[in-house]
């Protein structure tokens, strides 16, 4: 297969799909990983697609979610390194803890079973069950479950979270610009991003660096608000970043 016909095969699966992974462009183009990656660099080069941990995502349609399936397999391994850093360094015993609906936030549950007295709010339905598998004190938000990112939404579940004090929040972002806007595609859910933080003693933001520079469609929130955690970064990645930004790197 020529580069040229194997890269628009390449372009037409990532815009279809929003975000897949480098094993699935393997398969469909019959074509070994260190192939498909050099693709990929030039591809995100000329600005075709933009190259994640794992993977590709499309640069088209950036106001839509990412399927919650995809999205837990992206990066993995450092949002578990950030949950674990965020649980260890922030939560206290007998705290109320608001974990936003998200594949990051999610990976928090485990870290948090062995803390005394732990209660947690979420707006997150995997993150529910995974809080009750863990034998932890739970409550789930209630109203509108989306279907793509399965967080619930809507004014029955911002209502309720405007009637909760939390001791801590812990949110997810899709983006975060350099002008300190921190984004999501949907407002519905961006607004009750919003309440969380508002609602909470203390809140913290989880975003790997492949989220700096990001933009959505939705701003929830600005980093003045919030502590921002994320993965270690470049000189190049900080330089994208308010200066003034309350900034954590996960060791």
């Amino acid at each position: 297969m020529l580069t040229q016909e194997r890269q628009s095969i390449i372009e037409n699966y990532v815009n279809q799909h929003e975000v897949c992974r480098v094993s699935e462009l393997c398969d469909l183009t019959e074509t070994s990983e260190s192939t498909i990656r050099r693709d990929l660099i030039q591809m995100e080069k000329n600005g075709i697609l933009k190259r994640v941990h794992g993977g590709a995502q499309s640069v088209k349609n950036f106001s839509r979610d990412v399927s919650q399936n995809v999205r837990f397999n992206l990066n993995h391994d450092v949002k578990i390194a950030l949950a674990q850093y965020a649980a260890s360094n922030f939560v206290q015993p007998g705290d109320n803890v608001f974990i936003d609906a998200g594949t990051t936030t999610y990976e928090l549950v485990p870290f948090l079973a062995d803390i005394p007295n732990v209660k947690i709010i979420t707006n997150g339905v995997e993150t529910a069950l995974c809080s009750l598998n863990h034998g932890i004190k739970t409550i789930l938000i209630g109203g509108e479950v989306k279907d793509d990112t399965h967080a619930v939404i809507g004014q029955t579940a911002l209502s309720q979270i405007k009637a909760m004090n939390f001791s801590v929040s812990f949110v997810g972002a899709n983006g975060i610009e350099q002008n300190g806007n921190l984004t999501t595609p949907d407002p519905e859910e961006a607004a009750i991003k919003a309440a969380e933080i508002k609602q909470a003693r203390r809140a913290y933001v989880l975003a790997d660096s492949s989220k700096i520079g990001e933009r959505n469609f939705a701003v929830f929130a600005h980093t003045r608000d919030v502590c921002v955690v994320t993965d270690q970064l470049t000189s190049s990645q900080k330089a994208a970043l308010p200066a003034d930004i309350n900034l954590k790197e996960a060791k």
